[in-house]
């Protein structure tokens, strides 16, 4: 038979050969989900990854008229529930709300996180939470600027606080540090309540941390922030300057959210998932209510959220190897 003869039958018959799998797979996705789903939490409750899973499980249940139940596994970084549900089945029913912490930070952090980030199947970036630099309201410090001029100027004796050794609060001032050749004492606390109560005293400098959390002390008129975290402004806080803005040209440290599965999800479920976030994010309300939480409305797709996750572990990597940092 003539080759451009045979071209046309053979890839006839390569559709008919995936016809029956297609279908499979689209009847699965049509018919998902079946039961209630999961949503492994690896925090406690309050934290911005727990606020957001509730924020989705509401639309979502009603979406597909069945419940999305929020269950939180806190410690270790994040690495416990991470690893929970690593391992639980890939069906579709049991998800993780992972973020830059644990899937990022973690593994460099811990000689056995107890899974590989790189192997879980991505779903969505759902959000982003910009990092607020804070000084108390007392601080001579006007700008960052000003911060790090003091800081060149006396080498170790400035302080900077954390919610703990290896928290995006530690990562991003040391990205900051690493970048700007600064040398500023870090401080970890067992969480960020002890951290803002000598941030506000003044006992500490300055302070990175996740704009839900600085925002309260902002309006009580205890803090005040010299810059965020993020390439564009906080809406939030629009007239505060980006640390880019500030003369750290590129620098960009965003608290990430979002949804996997664990490895070997059907492609059909992952991309029914993706749409149905999708939806949800498109909701005016759903919007509102996370832009109020101080979050960023990302909605990636899910390859693009595959290489996001890669990039972040390369990125946050470096930072930690430089830094000498390992989990307490």
């Amino acid at each position: 038979m003539h080759r451009r003869s045979l071209l046309p039958c053979l890839a006839a018959v390569a559709v008919s050969a995936l016809a029956p799998r297609l279908a499979k797979a689209q009847a699965r996705a049509a018919g998902y989900p079946g039961k209630p789903v999961t949503i492994v939490v690896p925090f406690t409750a309050g934290q911005s990854g727990d606020v957001l899973a509730r924020v989705l499980a509401e639309p979502l249940g009603k979406l597909w008229g069945q419940s999305l139940l929020v269950d939180n596994k806190g410690g270790a970084g994040g690495t416990l529930g991470s690893r929970a549900a690593a391992a639980a089945a890939a069906d579709g029913y049991t998800l993780l709300l992972g973020s830059s912490g644990p899937l990022a930070a973690a593994p460099h952090l811990y000689a056995n996180a107890g899974y590989n980030p790189r192997e879980l199947t991505p779903i969505m970036n759902v959000a982003g939470v910009a990092q607020a630099l804070a000084v108390p309201a007392s601080s001579p410090y006007q700008t960052l600027a000003d911060l790090l001029a003091a800081a060149k100027k006396n080498p170790g004796k400035l302080s900077y606080g954390s919610g703990g050794v290896g928290s995006f609060q530690h990562l991003t001032f040391e990205l900051l540090k690493q970048r700007t050749g600064t040398h500023i004492t870090h401080i970890p606390y067992r969480g960020s309540a002890p951290a803002y109560t000598d941030l506000i005293s003044g006992q500490l400098q300055a302070m990175f941390d996740s704009l839900p959390a600085v925002l309260p002390h902002v309006k009580a008129g205890k803090v005040r922030v010299l810059a965020v975290s993020t390439i564009q402004r906080a809406p939030q806080l629009p007239d505060v300057p980006t640390v880019a803005e500030s003369g750290v040209a590129g620098f960009d440290a965003l608290g990430w959210l979002g949804i996997v599965a664990p490895k070997g999800l059907d492609p059909a479920i992952r991309d029914r998932l993706n749409a149905d976030l999708k939806t949800v994010l498109a909701d005016d309300a759903v919007k509102a209510r996370l832009t109020n939480l101080g979050m960023i409305v990302i909605g990636s797709s899910a390859p693009e959220f595959g290489r996001f996750i890669a990039s972040e572990l390369t990125k946050w990597g470096s930072v930690i190897k430089a830094a000498g940092i390992t989990a307490e």
